[in-house]
């Protein structure tokens, strides 16, 4: 048995010395709070809303839903519960109350972090600045979808591990690494605190039945408990035997809880099948384009890491700077990563940005403003506070008014020509479009004959077959993507989808030009019904060019043009039409 490690000036707890300290520390939180908001709607949100109603209503489908090309396909849904939170959320709060829970989980993390930086004993700038890293690296993923439980699972991973290994972690226990001007510590820990590692499996259960994302989580877990236990073999050898079966039981017992899901190992079996095949379509499994504005907040945090552990005073804690190592790895390889690398940094950095700033003498002009005492210079901070807070509270009350989906981005207009002309069929979508025509026009209930079924949408590799998947890529976006999909079907044809399973209609993107390009080689068969600055509609020319059947749509009732499409909408945008849009009202009434 160990005993419990003693509080150290490492670990001290700073005092909130002033009402400065205090205001500073909020507006960093709300500024951290706007980064965290984005009102813009996934394209997935109406999928995940409407499989989520499904689950509660009919239970978990076996098989493909709303599609006619992989009818009694299996489906692998690894978002069950993240779905099913999703739905409840939209029916009970609506768009914005989902918009507002979104907000409060990501304050809730930098707030975690916040906390074990104090507990670390660092400073109040170097607890900003850890914050506001890691809000801006998280800002562009912070959407309404399933992988915000990913990231939120992961900030409580850390947050547990913080807790048990408090006193264990932080410092170097491989003495030939450290430098001379380190003293070295000894190996300590708390049994009791130990025993909370036991919450593992339950955060895993949960993980694994959220989002497939749990296999990031996982491998992180086995890292960390893996490079403690050489830590503890290298400093207590055979005494360390004990501790080292019980971290090895958490790590089965963890990996264990995830095999409690509706598929079983199924699920891994698929999760590993599918993670090994390139994904070249999905912009987020493609390395990070370093030279985009958008991965300026990668660089900042790059650069902060590499500085702070060249120049930090403080004991390097090697545990931590592998499995950094082996997140941003993977973070320059696919760019969803980079939550998965921000969350970890703003848990163990900020003692090492402090020390960094101490050493530089960074921050210390501003004492005397935190101590001053003369009125004057009192009122000028308290106003130069309150304009902060009244303009970043308007900027976040501005976000969270309304989920907005913008008309130049999705096909708001189009959709409701085709409620307009009440069409249906058989649907060819481009693929960030179906989940939202699967809400516009899906069936409500089984068998509905007034409904739209599509070809293919960003369930992916899910519940759809790899041709299916191939051949609408083909048609949307041509050769211009490397054929590594491990299809079977080698050969590129952008023509197949268009005659697999007798489609009647085709919506596409006028951004995405090769599909267009399709459309317009086979004008013979298909005759363009409507068209703006954005979206394209086209229907089978025997059914909707034929004035002898029922759905001929006259040359006066088209309507092509290149309008431009400007402004938002509130989601869910569903087109007006004659019948009911189902519960997707009620949660937008809000």
């Amino acid at each position: 048995m160990n005993p419990p490690s003693q509080a150290s000036s490492t670990n001290s707890t700073p005092i909130i010395r002033s009402w400065v300290d205090r205001s500073l520390l909020l507006a960093t939180l709300l500024t951290c709070a706007v980064a965290l908001s984005p009102a813009a709607a996934d394209p997935d949100l109406w999928g995940h809303v409407q499989y989520g109603r499904d689950a509660l209503h009919e239970g978990l489908a076996a098989t493909t839903s709303y599609s006619f090309t992989a009818d009694g396909y299996r489906w692998i849904n690894h978002e069950n519960l993240a779905e099913l939170c999703l739905a409840i959320a939209i029916d009970t709060v609506g768009p914005v109350g989902l918009l507002v829970i979104k907000c409060l989980l990501g304050v809730s993390l930098i707030g975690m972090i916040m906390s074990i930086a104090r507990r670390q004993g660092a400073g109040l700038l170097s607890i900003c600045l850890v914050a506001m890293l890691v809000a801006t690296n998280l800002a562009y993923f912070w959407c309404t979808r399933p992988q915000l439980l990913s990231y939120t699972y992961c900030a409580l991973l850390m947050s547990l591990l913080a807790y048990c290994f408090q006193g264990w972690e932080g410092r170097c226990h491989l003495p030939w690494l450290e430098g001379p001007q380190v003293d070295p510590t000894p190996l300590t820990y708390s049994p009791s605190r130990m025993r909370y590692l036991w919450l593992a499996p339950l955060l895993f259960f949960l993980w694994a039945n959220s989002h497939g994302g749990f296999v990031a989580g996982y491998s992180i877990f086995v890292a960390y408990l893996g490079a403690r236990g050489i830590e503890l073999l290298v400093n207590r050898g055979r005494a360390s035997f004990g501790m080292l079966a019980r971290l090895t039981m958490m790590i089965v017992a963890s990996g264990l809880a995830t095999l409690i899901n509706p598929y079983g190992p199924g699920l891994h079996g698929w999760l590993i099948q599918s993670l090994g095949m390139p994904r070249p379509e999905i912009v987020e499994w493609h390395a990070p384009d370093l030279t985009s504005t958008i991965m300026m907040p990668l660089w900042v945090i790059m650069f902060t890491w590499f500085s702070v552990m060249l120049l930090t005073r403080r004991s390097r804690d090697v545990t931590h700077a592998v499995i950094l190592l082996l997140i941003l790895w993977q973070t320059l390889s696919h760019a969803r990563h980079m939550p998965f690398f921000a969350i970890p940094f703003g848990f163990w950095m900020a003692p090492h940005i402090d020390s960094v700033l101490s050493r530089f003498r960074i921050g210390e002009h501003a004492e005397p403003l935190r101590r001053a005492k003369h009125p004057a210079i009192r009122v000028a901070l308290a106003t130069v506070f309150l304009v902060a807070f009244c303009l970043v509270s308007y900027k976040l009350s501005s976000r969270l008014k309304q989920m907005t989906v913008d008309r130049a981005e999705y096909p708001v207009a189009a959709f409701q020509f085709m409620a307009d002309q009440e069409m249906r069929g058989r649907l060819i979508v481009t693929y960030n479009w179906a989940q939202y025509a699967i809400a516009a026009f899906g069936p409500e209930h089984a068998g509905d004959d007034d409904s739209m079924l599509v070809s293919f949408d960003g369930r992916f590799r899910t519940c759809y077959p790899q041709n299916v998947v191939d051949m609408n890529f083909d048609f949307v976006l041509g050769d211009l993507v490397p054929r590594q999909r491990g299809s079977e079907r080698q050969k590129f044809d952008d023509d197949e989808v268009l005659e697999h399973c007798n489609p009647d209609i085709v919506v596409l993107s006028r951004l995405q030009p090769h599909g267009v390009n399709v459309m317009f080689r086979h004008q013979e068969t298909w005759v363009l019904l409507y068209q703006d600055r954005l979206a394209q509609v086209w229907g089978r020319r025997m059914t909707y060019d034929d004035p002898t059947r029922p759905q001929y749509i006259a040359p006066e009732l088209r309507r092509i043009s290149d309008d431009v499409q400007t402004g938002v909408v509130s989601w869910p945008a569903l087109p007006l039409r004659s019948r009911t849009i189902g519960q997707f009202v009620a949660g937008a009434a809000s």
